[in-house]
Formats: C-alpha cells, structure tokens, sequence
C-alpha cells in the first residue's frame, strides 16, 4: 500500500512538471524573438522608404497645385506659349505621379517589425484629382518565409526605385520655364 501511495505521488509530481514544462514552453515561445541584424537593416531602410516617399510626394503635390494656378494665370494673360510649356511640365508630373502610385503599391513591410511609422496626414494638403484615394504604402503581398536577406535585397531594390523617381520629379521641374516662380 506504501508503494502504491507512493506511485500516486510521484505521477502527481511528474504531472505537474509536465504542466509547468508546458506552460513555460509555450510563454517561452510567444516572447519576442531576437531580431536579426539583417531584418533590422531591412527595416531602417524601410522607415526611410515611408519618410522619403512622403517628403517627395506632398513636394510633387505642392509643385503640381503651384503650376495649375501659374497655368491659369498665363492663361488670363493671354501667354498661351507659356501656358503651353507649364501644361507639357504638368503632363510629365502627372505621368510621375502615375508611376511613384504603380511603385507605392509594391511598398510590402518587414516581417516582424511594427508598423509604428507614420504614412503622413494627406488631409493638410491640397489633392487635386487626389481627392479620396488612398496613400498607403503597403502592399498586400507578405514577406513571410522569405530569408532575411532577401527581405533586405527586396528593401533596398524599393529605396533604389523611389531615388530614381525622385531624380525624374526633379527633372521634371527642371523644364519648369524659368521665368515662372
């Protein structure tokens, strides 16, 4: 009877220290995994993409509303010649634009890291034919199961695209005629 009650105990004990194996096994595994130095990168240079596209976004929509009512004043005045080089550099931003919203849409997050970043308020600006369409910058493509360093070459290939299009915006503004402020 000794070892019988004996028995009862010890499965009692090995029980608990299942259950307590368990349950620190899974606290264990729901804690923040350590992030490796390659993701990290890979969201740097994700928040620069966000900040980046932004800054040069709300700068093509002020120069876009700025040439409009440059237009229009050419217009009153009867430089038609003038009014014609200002719509060809509006035709050309509004084709940027086209392309910086085509390349927004491929904009896909770093696995793992929070979205703490903020896309900008567009409601302190003027948006034109913008008007209630979404600035969000994200993609619903996902990044999971893709090695770190492929998350950062992907990263890098978007932060590559957005300076290219931001040397196209200043081109833009380049043919801009230059008696127009």
């Amino acid at each position: 009877m000794i070892l019988f009650l004996q028995k009862i105990r010890t499965m009692r004990i090995l029980k608990s220290l299942f259950w307590a194996g368990l349950c620190a096994s899974t606290w264990m595994a729901c804690g923040d995994a350590p992030e490796s130095p390659t993701l990290i990168q890979a969201n740097k240079i994700h928040e620069q993409i966000n900040r980046l596209s932004s800054d040069l976004h709300d700068r093509m929509m002020g120069e876009a509303a700025a040439i409009e009512k440059e237009m229009e004043s050419a217009m009153l005045a009867g430089d038609s010649a003038l009014a014609l080089q200002l719509a060809r550099v509006e035709s050309r931003m509004s084709e940027w634009d086209v392309r910086f919203h085509d390349w927004s849409a491929t904009v896909v997050e770093v696995p793992g890291m929070e979205d703490e970043h903020d896309h900008g308020d567009h409601s302190g600006h003027d948006h034109g034919d913008h008007a209630g369409h979404d600035h969000g910058h994200h993609s619903e493509v996902s990044l999971e199961g893709m090695s770190d360093a492929e998350i950062l070459a992907i990263q890098e290939a978007l932060l590559a695209e957005l300076e290219t299009l931001r040397a196209l915006f200043e081109e833009s503004l380049i043919e801009k005629p230059s008696n127009v402020e």
